[in-house]
């Protein structure tokens, strides 16, 4: 084994025992949708989650430990979700509006879906979008002129350990791979060994790049804001009133005879062609078998 090849492995077994070393992730990238707040020594960990939808402020966490001299960055992910009623009329122009305000707002519309009514069933949308902090409490506000909502629903996950070792892959990765390239440039280098090299810079970038897709992923759920909405018609006076149970049976009723009616029409229509040529070919065997039958008869 070369000089080459002992440094490759060298570098190998390095990475491989501090790749699991988690690291403090830098402050200058991927703001995180928290603040830091110093916390007296001697405190339990707390943590603390704005409970207002966005509040016009980031969503606050603060970790605190025995003896710590600074605060610990949190990484948290907020989730919204709400069930507003419209009116069946009036559900395309609030879907359309609350669209264009988050539009407006510099949201991430991740789907936006709208279903028209039918003889069967109201019309319904559905929006799922992420929102900056301190835009959340507009957003919402807005929405609350265009529809009235029913449901609510706040939650949050802690990401900070996920990101911390991301960040911590993702610098433990670089330098492998900045020292990989360095043992490239090597010219006393054998050619067998370049080609080792660079089959495991290959490999290094790759993961790289896989796990820095995952780190972007991370700084979207706690850059921003998730919120999910979902529209429903408001039911008629004959749908929510005393004769609701009567209006749902004619209801049901006619589609029951609208649905045997058309399997009739399915069922005539499968058997057409048969009755189109099947017929005659019935009336013309027929005489035939007279014609022989009476030839026998004859005899």
């Amino acid at each position: 084994m070369n000089y080459l090849s002992k440094l490759v492995l060298i570098l190998a077994v390095l990475f491989l025992a501090t790749c699991g070393q988690r690291q403090q992730p830098p402050e200058a990238e991927f703001a995180p949708n928290v603040a830091m707040a110093p916390v007296p020594a001697g405190d339990l960990a707390r943590a603390k989650i704005v409970e207002d939808a966005g509040g016009g402020t980031e969503s606050l966490t603060e970790v605190s430990e025995p003896n710590a001299s600074a605060a610990v960055k949190r990484y948290i992910a907020l989730r919204h979700a709400l069930t507003v009623e419209t009116e069946a009329e009036k559900m395309q122009a609030a879907f359309d509006a609350t669209v264009a305000h988050c539009e407006q707002l510099k949201c991430q519309i991740l789907t936006a879906n709208y279903n028209r009514e039918t003889p069967y069933s109201p019309p319904s949308a559905s929006l799922s979008a992420r929102v900056p902090p301190r835009s959340v409490e507009i957003f919402l506000t807005g929405l609350a002129k265009n529809a009235q909502v029913l449901q609510h629903h706040r939650d949050s996950e802690d990401k900070t350990d996920a990101v911390i070792d991301a960040e911590a892959r993702i610098n433990n990765l670089t330098e492998f791979r900045d020292s990989l390239r360095v043992m490239l440039t090597d010219k006393s280098a054998k050619f067998k060994d370049l080609i080792e090299v660079q089959r495991e810079l290959v490999n290094t970038q790759s993961q790289l790049d896989t796990i820095q897709g995952v780190r972007k992923v991370l700084a979207q759920e706690t850059e921003l804001v998730a919120v999910t909405i979902d529209f429903t018609a408001k039911q008629g006076i004959t749908e929510q009133g005393f004769f609701s149970p009567v209006a749902q049976a004619f209801k049901n009723a006619g589609r029951v005879m609208m649905e045997s009616f058309a399997a009739v029409i399915t069922f005539f229509v499968t058997i057409l062609p048969w009755l189109i040529f099947g017929i005659p070919l019935i009336i013309l065997m027929r005489k035939l078998w007279f014609k022989i039958k009476s030839k026998w008869v004859s005899k």
